[in-house]
C-alpha cells in the first residue's frame, strides 16, 4: 500500500515514526553519496528539524536550512528534504527540485502524508529517490509505545541501504527459494 501511495519501489517496517524515518532517510543519502551535507525546507515540520538535528549531529552530518524552491546544491550535498504538504499545509510546486537535487549528485528525500497522497502527485511523480511520513494518521491505535509508525519506501537501488526490516524471497547460495 505504501509503494501505490508513494511511486516507490520498495517500502519496509520498524521506524517508530516520521521524524526518525525522516532522520534514517537523511543518515542514508549519506551513506549513498559518501558526502556529509543535508538541506532542509525551512517549513520543514519543527519536530523533525529536531529529531534531524539529534541524529545527525552525532554523525557530523551538518544540516543546511533553505527555502527549497529556490534550492542551493553543492559538491558535498548528500540528500535534500521536502514535505509537501509543507508544516504550514502549503502544498507546493515542486518542478525542478529533483532536477536540481540530481544535478548536484545527491537524493530528494520527500516527507508526505499519507491521507493527502489520495490527490497530490506521488513523491515518485516529483523525482524523489526515498519517501518518508507519519503513519499515525492511518488510524493506528493508542497502544504499548503510542500510536506513531514511520513511513519509510525508496527506489529499489537504495533497498540494501534501508533502515528497519525487508520481507521478501531470495535463493541461498545453493540456489533454494528462501524466505527472510
Amino acid at each position: 500500500m505504501i509503494c501505490a501511495l508513494t511511486g516507490m519501489d520498495i517500502a519496509n517496517a520498524s521506524m517508530y515514526d516520521g521524524a526518525t524515518a525522516i532522520a534514517e532517510a537523511a543518515i542514508l543519502s549519506c551513506t549513498h553519496t559518501d558526502r556529509s551535507l543535508v538541506i532542509i525546507d525551512k517549513n520543514l515540520n519543527p519536530a523533525y528539524k529536531q529529531v534531524l538535528n539529534t541524529y545527525l549531529t552525532a554523525r557530523n552530518i551538518k544540516i543546511s536550512e533553505q527555502d527549497v524552491l529556490k534550492l542551493n546544491c553543492t559538491a558535498d550535498t548528500a540528500g535534500v528534504i521536502i514535505q509537501n504538504p509543507n508544516f504550514l499545509g502549503d502544498i507546493l510546486d515542486l518542478n525542478g527540485v529533483a532536477d536540481k537535487t540530481h544535478a548536484a549528485g545527491a537524493l530528494l528525500i520527500m516527507a508526505y502524508d499519507p491521507i493527502a497522497q489520495g490527490i497530490l502527485k506521488t513523491p515518485a511523480e516529483w523525482g524523489a529517490d526515498i519517501a518518508v511520513g507519519e503513519g499515525q494518521a492511518l488510524g493506528n491505535p493508542i497502544s504499548f509505545g503510542g500510536p506513531a509508525l514511520g513511513l519509510f519506501a525508496a527506489k529499489k537501488e537504495l533497498q540494501r541501504l534501508m533502515p528497519g526490516r525487508i520481507i521478501g524471497q531470495t535463493k541461498d547460495i545453493e540456489g533454494k527459494n528462501g524466505y527472510v
